[in-house]
């Protein structure tokens, strides 16, 4: 993990309690290491953007969401299309400077798109999560 990044996760750890979702409770995922991180930000053009845009991880790790911007954002599954899924697995209001936790205990592996209902359609970015399965064969 590179420096900035953890320096950015340890100030926003010191001042926002974590929020954590996908049905586990706060103490399950805190002994649950962190997998892997997204950052909500800005592009070159200050459009509101995850980054990395997708990421993999296992059954049972933790996914950490990171909010950069001045405004708070949902992280919300789904493609933001009306589809029947949308929010329908995790979805949480993310204030700035803060962040959430996701346990990828209560899906089964596959390809879950991601979004921030806070950004219009037409300036909606669409993030992915590759979740596999915790061993291999």
């Amino acid at each position: 993990m590179s420096s900035l990044l953890f320096s950015t996760i340890m100030a926003v750890t010191s001042v926002a309690a974590p929020q954590v979702y996908a049905q586990s409770t706060h103490s399950e995922a805190d002994s649950t290491p962190i997998t892997a991180v997204i950052m909500m930000t800005i592009d070159d053009q200050g459009n509101p953007v995850f980054n990395p845009a997708t990421t993999t991880i296992k059954q049972g790790e933790e996914l950490l969401v990171l909010n950069n911007l001045t405004e708070t954002h949902t992280f919300t599954n789904g493609n933001g299309t009306g589809d029947d899924m949308d929010g329908k697995i995790f979805s949480v209001e993310i204030a700035p400077g803060s962040f959430s936790e996701y346990l990828a205990s209560n899906i089964s592996p596959g390809n879950y798109s991601f979004y921030s209902e806070n950004n219009p359609v037409s300036e909606r970015r669409i993030g992915n999560i590759t979740l596999s399965y915790f061993f291999t064969l």
